[in-house]
């Protein structure tokens, strides 16, 4: 059986699928995951096969590119969507057309390689969207690959429950699809007590380690089993740890830094981790709290460790995470405008409290309890799995009459050959 991944972005998106993937290969299926050029090399680390589909809109890799938000937003509010103001609506479009914008420049390139191929699945990242037309173009099931939040949100969406965005419709349309299709099932790594609820069908996964370095940590590899120092029964002697793990390139808010450097002379040792381009997912022996800013893999990664949170959050989904973590009491939440008082103040409740690791050991044993990728990958390839019934691939639409009599071909260059292994086009 071949199976297709796609994703957008390496980091926090493509590492929850490589656990996954490799699941898939070692049941000895065809494994290959299409992602933009800029991409390739980090798929080509974890072992599995890149195929260069596209390149990001300019404006798409742009730091900051995404909107910020200001205030805090609803611990709910994916549910009442029509309650947020027009300026919180505003918001979520404008993320939504962002993803379409890089959903039209993925897709030409991943359906072309689709057709070619002929995968009997298209497992892609919740908010790659192009996966959902490949997926429809071949009349194949779509599976969304969820990364650790608390909601489906679906920014392809008006208001999230509604008709899809004019964009995403255009883009269906335009290869024969029902704009109306959506993917069959969504993997969803995030644990119980922290999701809300959908209306859609989703299945759990674990959260499980791709052992390169490039992935989540194991949840019952060392670091989960580490015993946190302090006054909640650590070992005596313990070094405590907090562990930065910021995904943006221009690093934490001066508050953050600010207030990681008085802890660090109260004698607690600060590890920084590494940037967007390899999710911070492993915490430290003696780690007693994460500092993020809230994306889904690292809130399922320190869960997993049973290590407690504290969110700095920038963005409508990654404040939502945090908020579902504090009302889990595993966990607090600021916003992204927050100052170096709030940020000490969070941090040393953290530090303090024992109700805070308990609070996150809970959330562990909830993850180990959830099926591993082996698991998912017999459900999935179950001929009996209730995914959906294939549907006949899409008619392609009429080419349209050029209005100018055609130009005399140019010669083609033959394309240069990939540097990656077996990326070719088929």
């Amino acid at each position: 059986m071949r199976v297709l991944f796609t994703t957008w972005s390496p980091g926090g998106h493509l590492a929850p699928m490589v656990p996954l993937a490799r699941a898939f290969e070692e049941a000895g299926h065809q494994v290959r995951v299409a992602v933009p050029s800029g991409c390739a090399a980090a798929v080509a680390r974890t072992g599995l096969v890149p195929v260069p589909v596209g390149t990001l809109p300019k404006a798409a890799r742009a730091a900051g590119a995404a909107p910020r938000l200001r205030g805090r937003w609803p611990a709910d509010w994916p549910l009442r969507p029509a309650e947020l103001g027009a300026e919180q609506r505003g918001l979520l479009r404008a993320l939504g057309d962002k993803q379409v914008r890089i959903a039209e420049a993925m897709a030409q390139g991943l359906v072309a390689f689709a057709r070619c191929w002929r995968p009997a699945l298209v497992v892609h990242d919740a908010s790659a969207y192009a996966g959902t037309v490949a997926a429809a173009v071949l009349g194949v099931p779509a599976v969304g690959q969820m990364w650790g939040s608390a909601a489906v949100l679906r920014l392809d969406r008006q208001d999230l429950h509604g008709p899809p965005l004019p964009g995403y419709a255009r883009l269906m349309r335009r290869y024969g699809v029902d704009p109306a299709r959506e993917p069959d099932l969504w993997l969803d790594p995030c644990p119980p007590s922290l999701a809300l609820p959908a209306p859609v069908r989703r299945t759990p996964v674990r959260f499980a380690a791709a052992d390169d370095g490039t992935g989540p940590a194991d949840p019952g590899g060392p670091a989960a089993s580490a015993t946190p120092a302090g006054r909640d029964g650590g070992p005596p002697g313990a070094v405590s740890r907090i562990c930065l793990a910021w995904d943006d390139a221009d690093g934490p808010p001066e508050a953050v830094r600010a207030a990681l450097r008085q802890v660090e002379a109260r004698g607690v040792q600060v590890v920084a981790g590494p940037g967007a381009a390899w999710p911070p997912l492993r915490p430290p022996e003696g780690c007693r709290a994460v500092v993020h800013q809230g994306g889904g893999a690292a809130v399922v990664a320190a869960a997993a460790a049973g290590v407690p949170q504290l969110v700095v959050a920038p963005r409508p989904e990654q404040q939502l995470n945090g908020a579902r973590l504090a009302l889990a009491g595993a966990g607090r939440l600021l916003t992204a405008d927050t100052s170096a008082a709030h940020v000490l103040a969070a941090l040393s409740e953290l530090l303090e409290r024992p109700s805070y690791t308990a609070a996150a050991r809970g959330l562990r044993a909830e993850i180990l309890a959830l099926p591993g990728p082996e698991e998912t990958v017999a459900r999935l390839t179950d001929p009996d799995h209730p995914r959906r019934a294939d549907r006949p691939p899409a008619t392609p639409p009429p080419p349209a009459t050029p209005r100018h009599p055609a130009a005399p071909p140019h010669p083609t260059t033959p394309p240069a050959p990939s540097p990656y292994r077996g990326a070719a086009p088929c």
